[in-house]
């Protein structure tokens, strides 16, 4: 059972980096038919592919079939850990009480399906004992290819692995934590290594180098590539494909991603009159204080970092206990629309505004009336 593998990638067309599906199988499917992988190419698959949304089993199985292919390399993320948890080491209510959590964030998960694929309707305290001991035969396979899953990938140029690594000049002396669940990394941590790290775990949206977009962000100060679009943890999200080709210049580093909203038609151009201070929501600086109700936008605060900007209303959660914070993964950014250009209408009930998404992942603002006839895709 190799941990770290290195691979030589001189030959190689392009290395494609894929990283927290989160039980999505239909947009992974998606995505694959996108990146088009040719013999050449070497396909990298970053972790975290259960629970949250709600085809793991079928996600699991596909990764299995994937990681027979000579140019396909599957690691291991801290989320995949869960499989063994659930099946051999977690007690029962330590387990029952994280299924409760997840139900109340109406968030699939893996020991469900493959209970109702073994023809249980639900999982109780009652039955848990007998459903474990079936899952834990019936999927012993599922469990060692998981459990045996490498925690990390070196190339002449890159280090791939879920979450992050140690300072330490060599990644592998990172412990596992700090492989698979490094939750600073992206925004804090040193790379040491001399080589970009390209990880997953900590969705983009939390960076402000994300600016308002889900696409991959690179750290060029630190060398930190992020690419996780947020899948099953963002209210919008896409799940990412890092492209990275060589060019004479050295690495060249592209995008392809996927996601499930629907396509419009721009009815119509519109440049914002003005442009507001870029303005997000982005764990754990999330909590907001009204400074100036709007009819459309309010001005509000951070209660964190005590930046200021405007929120749309609809976007606004007020708490039980007179707190407010970010209902939805929001901006205060307004796009540019061209006549006719495709755009994805990401929240089409905000009154006189839609939030919306152009081709390149930029996520903004536009009136309602810019809004035009469905296209498919």
């Amino acid at each position: 059972m190799e941990r770290y593998l290195r691979r030589v990638t001189s030959d190689t067309a392009r290395i494609v980096a894929v990283s927290d599906i989160h039980g999505d199988a239909a947009l992974l499917r998606r995505l694959l038919d996108r990146i088009d992988l040719r013999d050449d190419d070497l396909l990298v698959l970053v972790g975290d592919y259960i629970n949250r949304r709600r085809r793991s089993a079928e996600t699991l199985r596909l990764l299995m079939r994937l990681a027979g292919e000579r140019n396909i390399v599957v690691l291991k993320g801290n989320m995949d850990r869960l499989i063994d948890w659930y099946l051999y080491r977690g007690t029962p209510d330590e387990i029952l009480r994280h299924f409760d959590d997840y139900r109340a964030h109406r968030f699939g998960i893996l020991f469900e399906e493959w209970a109702r694929e073994c023809g249980f309707a639900e999982v109780t305290a009652e039955n848990f004992a007998e459903i474990r001991a079936a899952l834990a035969e019936r999927y012993a396979d599922e469990a060692r290819f998981v459990r045996e899953l490498p925690f990390g990938l070196e190339t002449e140029g890159h280090v791939f692995v879920h979450a992050g690594v140690s300072p330490s000049r060599d990644w592998k002396t990172s412990t596992e934590q700090e492989l698979l669940k490094n939750d600073p990394f992206l925004l804090s941590g040193e790379n040491n290594t001399g080589k970009v790290v390209v990880v997953g775990h900590t969705p983009v949206w939390n960076s402000p180098l994300s600016a308002n977009t889900n696409n991959p962000i690179h750290d060029r100060h630190r060398q930190i590539i992020g690419i996780d679009g947020g899948i099953g943890v963002k209210s919008f999200s896409q799940l990412n494909a890092l492209v990275i080709t060589r060019t004479a210049e050295g690495f060249h580093y592209g995008t392809l991603f996927e996601d499930e909203y629907p396509r419009f038609r721009a009815r119509r151009s519109y440049t914002p009159e003005r442009q507001n201070r870029e303005f997000k929501d982005a764990w754990p600086d999330y909590f907001l204080e009204i400074l100036q109700p709007g009819t459309d936008f309010s001005l509000c605060r951070l209660t964190g970092s005590q930046k200021t900007g405007l929120v749309k209303n609809e976007h606004i959660c007020k708490n039980t206990d007179g707190s407010c914070c970010f209902a939805q993964n929001s901006v205060s950014t307004f796009l540019t629309v061209e006549a006719d250009e495709i755009l994805a209408l990401l929240d089409g009930d905000c009154g006189r505004y839609a939030y919306v998404k152009n081709e390149a992942g930029a996520i903004g603002w536009i009136p309602k009336d810019v809004v035009g006839d469905p296209v498919r895709c």
